[in-house]
């Protein structure tokens, strides 16, 4: 009986030994990818890359320094691109703000430098190929609205046919601009797939503290 229980704690021993040196092992895989991650606010360096997914992210702190604070956002928004498998981030929010305390607000598109063997690249704007079932070309009515992509990128909507001029904000005091920006996306989203749209070009972006903390959108809708 003595024996039977010194080898299951043995054998219990060594399987938290092995998992403890895959998760360990993991972790480091997970450091050395994001740290790889590119960031970069130049529309030519994604140009020809396979889109992922949009990513944001953004760090706070009372009477915080704006640029740690960029920093400590961006460093999140690396890992959230890492998890998704891209390389590199193209930055097409960037926002300072002071209220409720100091913060700043980052979002972006990430993008891939390579495919799978076998896979077609990737054009800027074409959705990945894990969304190519539920395609932003699909969003014709307002329940497609998740599929309307949203972008800052022009060539994103090379060849499209233009549809409408679509508006949207979100307010609350003391607001988070994040969570604000995401709200009137989403706002906006519906609004381009009542028309009919596939994509949303950005043109006005901005985050005000005035008479509460608001952002306001303005974008053009293509199809």
């Amino acid at each position: 009986m003595k024996t039977k229980v010194l080898i299951t704690l043995g054998l219990l021993g060594l399987l938290s030994g092995l998992f403890a040196t895959r998760m360990v092992a993991a972790g480091a895989k997970t450091k050395g990818d994001y740290e790889k991650v590119i960031v970069t606010r130049n529309p030519d360096d994604v140009k020809g890359l396979a889109r992922i997914c949009d990513v944001s992210a953004s760090a706070k702190k009372v009477f915080g320094d704006q640029t740690a604070l960029r920093e400590a956002a961006t460093v999140k928004l690396k890992k959230a691109a890492a998890k998704k498998g891209a390389t590199i981030v193209l930055i097409q929010v960037d926002n300072f703000g002071m209220s409720p305390i100091n913060n700043v607000s980052m979002s972006g598109v990430a993008y891939s430098t390579a495919t799978k063997a076998g896979e077609t690249k990737q054009e800027v704007g074409e959705p990945s190929p894990e969304e190519k079932k539920d395609s932003p070309a699909a969003a014709r009515a307002e329940s497609d609205w998740e599929k309307v992509v949203v972008t800052r990128n022009n060539d994103d909507v090379k060849g499209l046919a233009r549809v409408d001029e679509v508006t949207a904000s979100a307010k609350k005091v003391f607001g988070d601009q994040t969570a604000l920006r995401e709200s009137a996306t989403i706002s906006l989203k519906k609004a381009a797939a009542k028309k009919g749209a596939s994509v949303v070009l950005i043109q006005v972006d901005n985050f005000a503290m005035t008479p509460i903390n608001n952002v306001s959108l303005v974008g053009v809708a293509y199809r």
